[in-house]
């Protein structure tokens, strides 16, 4: 974990490295998996929850050469005693429609309880579930195409999915802090660890939003991905953009305010 000289820095654009065609097909769902937090010693507002209990965050995606292909949609509820998430991704792209849909319901601490995920990636298919409890992770594929038996791993008493770290991360953030490598849930078990690069100004239509860049590292059974997330610094710790590599370039996940 490092920071920029001064504490922060502005101008420019989100530094990306160049990506892969294998990269840019899963890059799509990595959305679930995207969060940022501050590292300790920057400035936090401690909150049980940063997020409002209702929370509506409308994304456009964008090609490398800005044309627009597709929108992204954050939503979260709070329902006693517990909290409802979910994201939904729709895009077109050459040869490709993408339509991937994710549901997370959590306790009160966004320990996660269950998790459903319905990703249809041109020809390819998935339903699947993940239910949490006592220790045990229950995975079941819902496709009626795939007769793969259930499995069953051991977990940690507070495990969770990577649509619950999104918030979970976000709820770090607000309180300052930067927690370790973990394991996260998205059907596999995917390490993840997030890196602290700089504060500066983003463009923005035609004002200025200040923003932290996070690096994203995520590491999973046949996979590796490193991306940016970059967070407001309202209140909410507002995710602000996402910069994810492709073969093409990096393509963007821009908030619509």
């Amino acid at each position: 974990m490092h920071r920029s000289q001064g504490g922060w820095t502005a101008g420019g654009e989100p530094r990306v490295s160049t990506g892969t065609g294998k990269r840019r097909l899963i890059a799509w769902t990595a959305f679930g998996l995207l969060s940022a937090l501050f590292p300790e010693g920057l400035a936090g507002q401690e909150s049980q929850f940063p997020f409002p209990a209702h929370e509506e965050l409308d994304y456009s995606i964008a090609w490398p050469s800005g044309l627009a292909v597709g929108t992204a949609e954050l939503r979260a509820r709070h329902s006693d005693p517990g909290w409802r998430f979910e994201m939904r991704i729709r895009a077109s792209v050459p040869k490709i429609d993408i339509d991937h849909a994710f549901v997370s319901r959590t306790n009160e601490l966004l320990c996660s309880l269950d998790f459903e995920k319905h990703i249809r990636h041109g020809t390819k298919r998935a339903h699947e579930t993940l239910r949490f409890g006592g220790g045990t992770l229950h995975r079941t594929n819902l496709d009626a195409n795939d007769r793969a038996a259930p499995g069953t791993v051991p977990i940690a008493d507070c495990a969770r999915d990577a649509l619950a770290t999104v918030f979970s991360l976000r709820r770090d953030l607000a309180d300052g802090r930067i927690p370790p490598p973990e394991e996260i849930y998205f059907g596999a078990a995917y390490r993840l660890q997030l890196e602290y690069e700089q504060t500066r100004w983003l463009a923005w239509d035609s004002d200025r939003r200040l923003a932290d860049e996070i690096r994203i590292d995520v590491r999973g059974p046949d996979s590796h991905h490193v991306f940016s997330a970059f967070f407001g610094r309202d209140t909410a710790r507002t995710p602000l953009l996402f910069v994810v590599e492709s073969e093409d370039g990096p393509f963007t996940i821009k908030l619509v305010e």
